[in-house]
């Protein structure tokens, strides 16, 4: 199970997303650290750790996709 971190440096938010929830785009672009944008993990440890990290003040979990 794969899950994406999508971080938004403007609004100083990250949030967690399980791979297929429909807030991902299909071309999920990828952006640098300094921009934002998707980041996929392999597992959830994995993601947990790297959303700790993002340096962002909102650490958020999608409401929609539950992960």
């Amino acid at each position: 199970m794969g899950l994406w971190i999508n971080i938004r440096r403007s609004l100083d938010q990250a949030v967690l997303h399980r791979e297929r929830c429909i807030q991902i785009p299909t071309s999920a672009g990828r952006s640098d650290h300094w921009e934002g944008g998707w980041f996929e993990y392999p597992d959830k440890e994995t993601a947990l750790d790297a959303l700790e990290q993002t340096g962002t003040t909102q650490q958020l979990k999608c409401p929609i996709c539950k992960p």
